[in-house]
């Protein structure tokens, strides 16, 4: 059985700085919501996501998913230190999404900033949009960045390239990340730990 739980980052929502008009344009918005509930019913493993994790110096990743794997010792007690906790989540595998409805370029961009503190970072567009950054596919492939695209209607992931897990560029900003979503889980409820952890 799944224990797939999304937390709420609570940051700073860049679309309430704009104008009441542009405010209310959520197309970005929806695309990743219905992302995150499609790749959360795709996927195998256990884990943990969010929407718009912010990490200071290094953007705000729309999504991001921290895969749960057995713990080694998974009779520990339920109420776990803040550093067993960091602990336990630096053993998982951390992929960063990034989605662009039309200029991937800089999704692309931004996608590499998340590659300093995920152990994977992924870009994710519209099918439509698929051909054009395919064009650059050896450049997603040197910069170890994943594409994939999404069909919002038909809630199908294609996954085009996904690199392989790689140990992050700068190990300190992963801790820092690892950090932050190991407070955000002490802070939920304690139902949203893993069973393994319990």
């Amino acid at each position: 059985m799944k224990t797939a739980q999304l937390l709420r980052f609570r940051q700073r929502h860049p679309r309430r700085n704009l104008p009441a008009s542009l405010a209310r344009k959520r197309g970005e918005s929806n695309f990743v919501s219905f992302f995150s509930k499609a790749y959360i019913a795709s996927i195998a493993p256990d884990g943990f996501g969010g929407k718009e994790f912010a990490l200071s110096g290094f953007g705000i990743a729309d999504f991001v998913w921290i895969a749960w794997r057995n713990a080694t010792n998974p009779d520990e007690g339920s109420a776990l230190s803040i550093e067993k906790l960091k602990t336990l989540l630096n053993r998982q595998k951390l992929t960063a999404f990034e989605m662009k409805l039309s200029d991937w370029r800089k999704g692309l961009a931004q996608a590499y900033r998340y590659s300093y503190f995920a152990d994977r970072s992924i870009l994710v567009v519209p099918t439509a949009v698929v051909p054009l950054a395919k064009k650059e596919m050896p450049l997603f492939r040197d910069l170890g960045i994943g594409l994939w695209a999404f069909d919002i209607k038909s809630s199908k992931i294609i996954r085009h390239f996904t690199p392989p897990s790689s140990v992050p560029k700068n190990e300190r900003i992963r801790h820092r990340a690892i950090a932050l979503l190991s407070q955000r889980i002490r802070l939920g409820k304690r139902r949203a730990l893993p069973k393994a952890c319990r």
